[in-house]
């Protein structure tokens, strides 16, 4: 017989190590996953009350608000036009491993058909270019999903509801639309530097390897294999960055104060 845990019982994961205080605020995440993505799960109610998931392409406005482009024989169009309560459901590609690990965001608000969408038209088209074909279509319109509520799951035990306020006053992270190339690069051509961050940087002596997840304005976010089992580690940059031009010289700067934290310094390579 199997007995099951309640949920956060037994032996909880060991504390991240580094500057915790370093990590993006979940209202940063969720507009920085947002702006990152362009296709979400839209949910509707139908006239009986129960909710209808349709996928849709979007953009956003300033405020993190999606614009959608639908056609008005669509079931979420003739759901929205009778009750426009809805939420939509954007999620970070789920790649390999658990889908369950990865980020989501669910909006919720309320829909309004766009009465002159002229800018929003020629946004939407950029982001979106197969619209084309059908943008100009009679029977398509512009709708925006007005926010009133946001829930943030960054993966197993990290969500929270976002305040509104927050939400929409938070900033996009410039590394939104590079942050995987620059992953890659570390993983692929920098383990050496990596290794160093977390062993200097985030006092993980006895790490063997360490691998970088993750890349923003505020630092990095690596997992460091030691001999006690896998660690997170947070590395916090000497001030936030502004640009994606910044990212070369601020994790360069973050070899430079590893190697002087140690009293040897192995050779590693800088990264390019």
């Amino acid at each position: 017989m199997t007995v099951k845990q309640a949920h956060g019982s037994g032996d909880s994961s060991p504390p991240i190590a580094g500057d915790i205080s370093t990590f993006p605020t979940d209202a940063e995440l969720a507009r920085t996953l947002v702006a990152s993505t362009g296709s979400a799960t839209l949910s509707t109610l139908t006239p009986k009350g129960f909710p209808y998931g349709s996928i849709v392409s979007y953009i956003h406005d300033d405020l993190g608000n999606p614009i959608i482009l639908i056609s008005d024989m669509a079931e979420h169009t003739i759901n929205a036009r009778k009750n426009e309560k809805a939420s939509m459901l954007i999620s970070e590609p789920a790649g390999d491993g658990d889908p369950l690990g990865k980020a989501r965001l669910t909006l919720v608000g309320s829909l309004h058909l766009l009465d002159n969408p002229k800018n929003e038209r020629e946004d939407y088209l950029e982001k979106h270019q197969h619209a084309s074909f059908y943008v100009d279509y009679e029977d398509f319109n512009f709708w925006k999903l007005v926010v009133k509520e946001c829930r943030y799951v960054g993966g197993f035990g990290h969500m929270s509801w976002v305040e509104n306020h927050a939400y929409q006053s938070a900033e996009i992270d410039p590394f939104f639309l590079n942050a995987q190339e620059i992953i890659d690069h570390m993983n692929e051509d920098h383990r050496d530097a990596n290794l160093l961050y977390v062993k200097n940087l985030a006092n993980l002596q006895d790490s063997s390897e360490a691998t970088m997840l993750g890349i923003d304005r505020y630092g990095v976010t690596l997992r460091a294999s030691t001999s006690k089992g896998p660690r997170m580690a947070r590395i916090g940059f000497p001030t936030p960055l502004k640009s994606q031009e910044e990212a070369r010289p601020a994790v360069i700067e973050l070899l430079e104060l590893a190697r002087s934290s140690s009293n040897q310094h192995p050779k590693t390579t800088m990264p390019t």
